[in-house]
């Protein structure tokens, strides 16, 4: 199942239900994914291992 998120520049961009938010960093540039600490899911700060459902 393929999931939407929307970043914080207010595009949107399809992932495998399950993708964790290092994963998706590192789509989106090598150099965020060396450099984030956190995620913001819905408003909670979460681990970059979790994975988003």
């Amino acid at each position: 199942m393929m999931i939407d998120i929307t970043l914080p520049d207010g595009s949107v961009r399809q992932y495998e239900s399950g993708v964790t938010a290092y994963e998706v960093a590192l789509s989106i540039s090598e150099g965020l994914a060396r450099n984030v600490l956190a995620a913001k899911v819905n408003g909670e700060v979460r681990d970059l291992s979790r994975p988003i459902i």
